[in-house]
């Protein structure tokens, strides 16, 4: 587990009793807050003499079953060692133990009407404090929670220094760490509800998986759960619980919801998985209250038991990512250089709704952007095609005439006339334009691409999504070396493009902090978000997960494909079909880039809170 921090950073929890009264006796067990090197903190807990671990297991996480995943986070096998002391993870302690371990650990953190106020007291010789995402961990139980924290605090920094204050909202703070002890019950509680256990295990809910029965759902104890779901096994086959509430549609609740599937016909595909999963007879009759069996294998890594290697992973690319970024700074986006990319265009009209292309429209909008950002700001922009006829003329209309015309500016250029060619060329250009921005002493960092798209997803969908490039789809090397990317001179200057762990780590954390910043601004620009995660690391679609070529190939740090809407929806569809509707958006992603570059003052932290994305009508 690494080193263990000294001296004032090992905190022993005398003069207050450790352990709540369990049973008949109250047990009088010592017990230390350790903090290791990689900021993780752990309950150090002596074994009394002839204890067992389901008992220690009891008094520290309040559940005895807990004792297997206590064991072999020890490397401990059979009987428990009364000489040796029991690690136990800040995430499995019992609620009254988690609030006592942070208090004693942070002496200088204080309550406030609005939120928890936490002093940061960690510094390592870099001057560089506690992660965002630890943070989060400590006192909301999920590091995804980084960002709300980051747009809460003045700083707007995802690394602190030893002495900052940071505010946690009291929005997304753990129960058991709510201001005066008020708010819901503790997560532990919520997640393993006794009521809630025995209706799972007295319900039978039977279907057929090659042709065998389903005996009744086991449910299992998880001190992992995200709050939302229970684990258990059924059959053999590991499984997620999730009760549908009243009103709940099976495919938007449960299929999009936590497997990730936006596209109708990956949508459809998982509904039907689940529906034969659990025997359900007729979809639109599922009662409330219905345990849905969501197969392991279906659900995206954070909704997935917190000890599952798929998650862990994702965290641990994610906390990485977080504590690499180094975001800089630029008044008025004054040395900044915007590299805009029209999704699609030429023959290739991307997709396409009865009287709509998605190509025209998302090339007005990049021409309106492209106006904003040259006459409102003091940005460079950069752009990666052109219509040959019309230019970058913004369209006085709210239905656009269809184009053909558009051009690749590579040299020379290429007339749009196979997508996949002209995808690539559009990252061959972008990277030549970081190279010659770069030996112009342009750092990296102030290079933003931005590539717009309008989706086609279920038609229960709406508003905008991000796609950034997650840190496992884009370490490595990738070329091409037929004719027609070689007659291009931004290819030959280097056809092969290289990733290393850190540039694809330093990619993922910018890139997802600027798109908190395009989501946050639509959002407050009263624009439609999509409900369901709208920031992904990855596409999910045909039972496969990549990322984009044109920003997975790309080498600049910032880059992001921005889906603007669903034209699977119909209100989508009429929307971007309005002058006023792609004058909003341009003028919300010129807002997100001013406030990705503002510049702010490391002062004491407001108590602001993040506004939250609109969630999708219907």
């Amino acid at each position: 587990m690494g080193r263990w921090w000294a001296g004032t950073l090992v905190v022993l929890l005398c003069g207050a009793p450790l352990f709540a009264e369990q049973r008949s006796a109250a047990l009088s067990s010592g017990g230390r807050v350790l903090l290791d090197d990689d900021h993780a903190i752990i309950l150090s807990v002596q074994p009394h003499k002839g204890d067992a671990w389901s008992r220690l297991a009891l008094r520290t996480t309040g559940k005895a079953g807990n004792w297997k995943s206590l064991a072999e986070l020890n490397g401990m096998q059979g009987q428990l060692m009364t000489e040796r002391p029991v690690r136990v993870p800040l995430s499995m302690a019992k609620p009254e133990l988690q609030r006592l371990m942070l208090r004693e650990l942070f002496p200088g953190d204080r309550e406030t009407p609005t939120g928890w106020v936490h002093k940061v007291i960690l510094g390592g010789n870099d001057g560089e404090g506690e992660s965002l995402w630890r943070i989060a961990e400590w006192f909301t139980g999920d590091g995804a929670n980084y960002s709300i924290i980051k747009s809460a605090n003045a700083a707007n920094r995802l690394l602190t220094k030893k002495g900052d204050l940071i505010v946690i909202p009291r929005t997304i703070l753990s129960p058991h760490f709510q201001p005066a002890g008020e708010g819901k019950r503790p997560v532990a509680e919520a997640e393993d509800d006794p009521a809630e256990i025995a209706l799972a295990k007295s319900t039978r809910v039977t279907s057929r998986v090659a042709n065998q029965p389903i005996p009744s759902l086991t449910v299992e104890a998880s001190a992992y759960g995200p709050g939302v779901l229970a684990y258990g096994d059924a059959g053999g086959r590991p499984v997620a619980v999730y009760r549908l509430k009243k009103g709940e549609a099976l495919y938007s609740s449960v299929a999009i919801r936590f497997t990730g599937r936006v596209y109708a016909r990956d949508v459809s595909e998982v509904v039907d998985q689940i529906v034969r999963f659990n025997g359900i007879e007729n979809v639109s009759r599922i009662p409330a209250g219905f345990p849905v069996q969501i197969p392991m294998e279906l659900l995206l890594p954070e909704f997935r038991p917190r000890n599952d290697p798929r998650r862990l992973e994702q965290e641990e690319s994610r906390r990485e990512s977080a504590r690499i970024v180094k975001r800089v700074k630029a008044k008025d986006l004054k040395g900044v250089h915007v590299i805009l990319d029209a999704g699609h265009g030429g023959r290739d009209v991307g997709t396409s709704h009865g009287d709509i292309w998605e190509s025209d429209y998302v090339y007005d909008l990049v021409c309106r952007l492209k106006d904003l950002l040259e006459n409102k700001t003091q940005a460079r922009v950069w752009v990666t095609t052109r219509s040959a006829s019309s230019g970058y003329r913004i369209a006085n209309a709210n239905v656009i005439p269809r184009q053909t015309d558009h051009i690749v500016l590579t040299s020379p250029s290429y007339q749009l006339d196979n997508p996949i060619v002209g995808v690539h060329l559009r990252w061959y250009l972008a990277n030549s334009i970081l190279t010659r921005l770069t030996r112009k002493s342009v750092a990296a960092e102030k290079v933003v691409f931005l590539s717009i798209h309008a989706d086609s997803l279920h038609p229960s969908l709406r508003g905008a999504m991000v796609y950034v490039p997650g840190q496992r789809f884009v370490e490595g090397t990738f070329s091409k070396k037929e004719k027609v990317y070689l007659a291009r001179a931004e290819v030959r200057e280097n056809p092969t493009v290289r990733q290393s762990e850190d540039e694809a780590l330093l990619a993922e954390g910018l890139s997802t902090d600027f798109a908190h910043k395009l989501i946050d601004s639509i959002a407050e620009a009263n624009l439609q978000v999509h409900p369901f995660k709208p920031i992904r690391d990855n596409v999910v679609r045909d039972g496969k997960e990549w990322v984009p070529a044109v920003i997975r190939y790309n080498k600049i740090p910032t880059r992001v494909l921005l889906e603007v809407c669903n034209l699977g929806n119909e209100e989508d569809r009429n929307l971007i079909k309005t002058k006023k509707y792609r004058q909003s958006v341009a003028e919300a992603v010129k807002d997100a880039l001013i406030q990705f570059f503002a510049l702010r003052q490391d002062n004491a932290p407001t108590l602001r809170v993040a506004s939250k994305p609109k969630s999708a009508a219907k």
